[in-house]
């Protein structure tokens, strides 16, 4: 309804292929994980997705064949003797189902040109659509929410001016592109437009039976977190690191010990994660950081040392944490209320960070 009010369309493709969802009820010990048939019993021409949800509901996917009236498929006796053979021939139940919900289904990679048109900002389904074949929609939705959400709470308490908003589309549409690219491998495999692909789908499937080489184009897996490389909010790559996130990137977890993880340090603002020999921070550097939190600026410092005893800060005693991220004593990584790293030091200079805050802020 607000795309409609303001006039706005979804632009993108369509693919190849047509699948009905149905979701029924079943008490079953059927393996829980997501599982895809290519060639089964019940359906050997077609492309099959089975899996579990919760309160024992199991959603069953089919492809359609390309002669398939859709209209006729989806009516419920259709649906119900399809559905039955499934259960029998791919489960290995019997009759003691019961069907909840269905629907037919079309693959589309479509999104928004800007996800922001002044006051408004869409989020999820209202931004883009993309396919269910593990491309991480409701991911990308609450990624989404993650975005928009600080930044909205910063302008709306008067913390950054209001163009921050406008690094949500960029942001975020990037990732929705980045995620397209996939969807369409993703899409392709799960139903070939083509003899040709078919029979490259067919023999990848083959080969990862014994060849685990293989075993990633039978299951492309989306699961690589999307970096903000090219954001209006970042600074440029200190050319001194040769490891650890990049500015953009995901600050990635680290166990720290027994239910002791890195991230569980952080703020839900701004951090500044520091790394030293024995937890000391430059008295330079703590005025800058100090002069920040008096402007009411929520940002804390998170430190790094290699020798115990430095009151409240994390200790890494084999060098695994430093290593990890390519630091050595005096570096820096300012990382955002969203966890994606604003900006990183080799050695950070006391008036290197108010410029990588600004910058973050929108406000250079």
């Amino acid at each position: 309804m607000a795309r409609k009010a303001l006039g706005l369309a979804l632009h993108g493709e369509a693919y190849e292929g047509r699948y009905v969802i149905a979701d029924i009820r079943l008490r079953s010990d059927f393996p829980t994980e997501r599982r895809a048939f290519f060639h089964s019993h019940a359906l050997p021409d077609s492309t099959l997705l089975v899996h579990k949800q919760p309160d024992d509901i199991w959603r069953i996917d089919y492809q359609l064949g390309p002669e398939e009236d859709p209209h006729a498929a989806v009516e419920e006796a259709s649906i119900r003797e399809r559905v039955s053979l499934i259960v029998c021939e791919v489960l290995d139940e019997g009759d003691d189902w019961e069907l909840e919900w269905w629907s037919l289904y079309k693959a589309y990679t479509l999104a928004l040109d800007d996800y922001r048109h002044g006051r408004v900002l869409f989020i999820g389904d209202s931004a883009h659509l993309v396919p269910i074949f593990g491309v991480r929609g409701l991911n990308n939705g609450l990624a989404d929410a993650a975005n928009a959400g600080w930044k909205l709470a910063w302008v709306l308490k008067g913390l950054a001016p209001d163009r921050l908003l406008d690094s949500y589309s960029p942001e975020r549409r990037g990732a929705t592109l980045d995620v397209f690219a996939n969807a369409g491998k993703s899409t392709r495999f799960m139903t070939p437009p083509s003899r040709g692909y078919r029979l490259m789908r067919d023999a990848a499937l083959t080969l990862a039976l014994d060849n685990d080489y293989a075993s990633g184009f039978a299951n492309p897996r989306q699961v690589t977190p999307y970096t903000y490389a090219e954001s209006p909010l970042t600074l440029p790559d200190d050319a001194a690191f040769e490891a650890g996130p990049i500015p953009g990137a995901p600050l990635p977890n680290r166990r720290l010990g027994d239910d002791d993880y890195l991230l569980d340090h952080l703020g839900s603002g701004f951090t500044l994660l520091h790394f030293s020999r024995n937890g000391d921070v430059d008295s330079a550097l703590a005025e800058r950081l100090a002069a920040l939190q008096a402007r009411g600026q929520p940002i804390e410092l998170l430190r790094v040392a290699r020798e115990p005893g430095a009151e409240s800060a994390l200790v890494d005693s084999d060098g695994g944490l430093f290593a990890a991220y390519g630091a050595e004593s005096g570096s820096a990584y300012l990382v955002r209320p969203d966890r994606h790293v604003a900006a990183r030091w080799k050695r950070l200079a006391p008036d290197g960070l108010e410029l990588a805050f600004a910058t973050a802020l929108g406000e250079e």
